[in-house]
């Protein structure tokens, strides 16, 4: 696939980078993300959870939690003893105001760290899930081989993630929205244009689902299923350990 010139290809992903970017956009973040996708969103999340099968007594490891709203709805689908790690801590603040409000009978332990090195135990979760996060991850390999070494054996990770479709037409059409469409929608808002900008752009260059497949083969996983949504605009990756 072909990249528009205009796209930045060797973006900063360095972990000081995203947290700043995110702890900058948190206030205007929940509302362009609603604009943008339409509330799309949320269907795949549910898909997500679907797959995941999060059961009563599973603890499990919400990775680039950002605002909170993955938890939120797997607690409200499944329970669990859910943990929440982001590398913004604005973001944190909001996921817990969001929790306090609607959650008031579960605890929600968050953490600002680094997803690529965590401090807790090899198998210390049985599952984890990664919406929207792993294209924001400077290394890939090592971040699926950190989320293999707390899970337990046996443990199960859902990773929920856009991309480009492989269909000309859809392909050409999801590229012009990020690159002309969405800045205008950013602009209107009032939103911090570079950091949308690199969200988009870290959309267009994020690696193609067969390729994502051998990483996560090589981290040690089992890809249990790949399930393409809208088109090809998202995919979810199931994965056991």
């Amino acid at each position: 696939m072909s990249l528009p010139s205009n796209v930045v290809k060797d973006m900063d992903k360095r972990p000081s980078r995203i947290g700043s970017m995110f702890d900058d956009i948190t206030p205007t973040y929940d509302r362009l993300n609603l604009l943008m996708s339409g509330s799309i969103d949320r269907h795949w999340r549910k898909r997500t959870l679907d797959m995941l099968d999060i059961r009563p007594g599973d603890r499990v490891l919400d990775i680039a939690t950002g605002t909170g709203d993955m938890a939120l709805q797997a607690m409200a689908n499944n329970g669990g003893d859910i943990v929440g790690i982001d590398l913004s801590r604005n973001m944190l603040q909001t996921a817990l105001s969001k929790w306090r409000e609607r959650r008031k009978d579960a605890p929600y332990p968050v953490l600002q760290g680094d997803a690529l090195n965590t401090p807790f135990r090899d198998g210390s979760f049985d599952k984890a899930m990664v919406a929207f996060g792993v294209r924001n991850m400077i290394d890939i390999d090592g971040f699926l081989r950190e989320v293999h070494r707390v899970l337990r054996p046996g443990g199960r990770l859902a990773v929920v993630e856009l991309s480009i479709p492989h269909y000309a037409v859809i392909r050409e059409g999801m590229i012009f929205y990020l690159t002309k469409l969405m800045p205008l929608v950013v602009r209107l808002q009032k939103g911090d244009e570079s950091s949308y900008r690199y969200l988009c752009d870290s959309i267009i260059t994020f690696p193609s689902p067969e390729v994502l497949k051998g990483k996560m083969a090589a981290a040690g996983f089992t890809p249990l299923e790949i399930k393409e949504l809208t088109l090809g605009a998202c995919h979810i990756y199931l994965l056991e350990k």
